[in-house]
């Protein structure tokens, strides 16, 4: 109820109080007063409207100036007080306009860069343009699946760490392998320009994430430790690693020639499934509905799950036929194992009695049986088509795997290397693992693909050669070695003994110590 309600209604009490309203001629009475009143005040109204018409103003050249006394008192002190209040006001609002600007220009600019972190972060997350998935989700580095070239041989790729990225390249020179990535590895091209799909503006602010979570220079050089200690022990797992990769190719090997066999077995496999779920006494709606039809005839559902009694005992025996001839060998990289993942999803059972056999359903375990056991007989069929190639490629890679088990090209005699050197063999081993963890991954032919696939520290891939003694052509003084890696190269800057730099060559200097970079730097010269 509002107020005018509460008055009207308090008026009506009041009017009822005193013995009842005003008659109709009290009303009569008020409207001819009130009209009589508005057809006055609209002739008032014409009749000035008429006079003002009347009047026609004179010609500016016949009207009167204004007098001096007028102007020079009246106006023009009208004027200067005028002008004085603003001046005043001027002199009150400009310190303090000056005062807070450049804070407000800062709070602006940061807010700015934090929408940007904001926005960079989601494009640099799964759910974006998955740049987390290979370099982690906080950028301190990871791993991404890889075919290595030579051999054809699934592997995984160690992708570098983002989070002091800024200690050892240029922005624009972060920009350019965003947009157009690094060919060769894992790394793909991702802005417009390099055939990507990441606009400008996109890219500043995956720059500008990158950026926000940058460690200190303290921290960049206190992990300078535990990189070369990782890279050693990589090395010394190179045999394990070459073995469990053999194990794997000769698995593969197997299953491929086994493809026929298994095929004729499992062929009917999709359609049997698809048969107890909508044949005539043997499907519920529930099971029809998997296979996008009706069940005119439903059978008995003891269990009221969604699929027939009849229905279980055939689905049971589908996944076990399912489970002994449909596997799919995978390389589980995050886990370094091997598994026969797809084995697991036929590892089901369905009780008539039971309507959460294997906790999740059977009507949901059913629709999964369907999905995996479509797409491993698709998967199985084009295997055996294209048996004779598969064997080809596999034989190829397993032939590349054994060769390299019995060269062991990334194996070190650290002994002579700190003969080479003139230093003590920790010393050495410390320079080794600093040069595997900061160099070779440019300097050394198919180091991040794994120890296997090295093919012998300094051979060069996307930097040159460092073997048969190029260090010490290029630089004849040490010194200048060691400064060149402190500094990195300059596009179109002469370094060395007619070297000329690319730009490419980052400068170790902000996350090394000077004595870090001579052993590095005495290691290479004896390559």
């Amino acid at each position: 109820m509002n107020y005018l309600t509460i008055v009207s209604a308090a008026g009506a009490e009041e009017t009822a109080a005193l013995g009842g309203g005003l008659g109709i001629g009290a009303y009569a009475l008020i409207l001819v007063v009130a009209l009589l009143l508005g057809w006055m005040g609209y002739l008032f109204v014409n009749s000035r409207r008429s006079k003002i018409a009347a009047q026609e103003p004179a010609p500016l050249n016949l009207t009167p100036g204004v007098s001096d006394d007028e102007l020079e008192n009246k106006k023009l002190t009208r004027v200067l007080r005028a002008a004085l209040l603003g001046s005043a006001l001027m002199a009150i609002i400009m310190p303090w306009y000056a005062f807070n600007e450049p804070g407000r220009q800062e709070a602006f600019a940061e807010a700015v860069v934090n929408l940007d972190i904001e926005e960079g972060a989601h494009w640099y997350s799964p759910g974006g343009f998955a740049c987390a998935d290979c370099h982690g989700p906080a950028g301190g580095g990871g791993s991404a699946p890889f075919k290595e070239v030579r051999s054809g041989v699934a592997t995984v790729w160690a992708v570098p760490p983002l989070d002091d990225v800024f200690f050892r390249y240029e922005e624009d020179e972060v920009r350019q392998w965003i947009v157009f990535g690094v060919h060769g590895t894992p790394m793909p091209a991702n802005g417009l320009d390099g055939g990507g799909s990441m606009t400008v503006q996109e890219v500043d602010q995956v720059i500008a994430f990158l950026r926000s979570i940058q460690i200190s220079q303290q921290e960049a050089f206190a992990k300078s430790q535990g990189v070369a200690e990782r890279a050693l022990t990589q090395l010394e797992g190179g045999v394990a690693a070459t073995e469990k990769l053999i194990a794997f190719q000769v698995a593969q090997i197997e299953e491929v020639r086994a493809a026929p066999g298994n095929l004729n077995v499992v062929g009917t496999l999709p359609d049997d499934v698809k048969n107890f779920l909508q044949a005539p006494g043997m499907c519920t709606e529930e099971s029809a509905a998997l296979v996008s039809t009706t069940c005119d005839q439903p059978g008995t559902d003891t269990d009221r799950d969604g699929l027939t009694d009849e229905a279980e005992k055939g689905l049971t025996a589908i996944a076990g036929v399912a489970y002994q001839h449909l596997k799919e060998i995978q390389f589980l990289a995050d886990q370094d194992v091997y598994g026969l993942v797809s084995q697991r999803a036929y590892d089901l059972r369905f009780d008539p009695f039971d309507a959460f056999t294997g906790g999740s359903g059977d009507l949901a375990d059913a629709e999964a049986l369907l999905l995996h056991v479509g797409t491993d007989v698709l998967l199985l069929s084009v295997t055996a088509e294209r048996q004779v190639p598969f064997l080809e490629g596999l034989e190829s890679g397993l032939a590349f795997l054994q060769d390299a088990l019995e060269k062991r090209l990334w194996e070190i005699d650290f002994a002579a290397v700190a003969s080479e050197m003139d230093v003590s063999e920790g010393d050495a081993r410390l320079a080794v693992g600093l040069f595997n963890g900061y160099c070779a991954q440019c300097h050394t032919a198919g180091f991040s693909a794994g120890p296997t696939f090295s093919q012998g520290p300094g051979t060069g891939a996307w930097g040159p050669s460092l073997v048969n003694g190029r260090s010490e052509i290029q630089f004849p003084d040490i010194q200048d070695q060691i400064m060149f890696i402190i500094s990195g190269s300059v596009h179109a800057r002469k370094y060395g003994l007619n070297g000329l730099g690319s730009g490419r060559m980052p400068g170790f200097g902000t996350v090394l110590s000077e004595l870090q970079i001579e052993l590095i730097v005495k290691y290479e010269r004896t390559l």
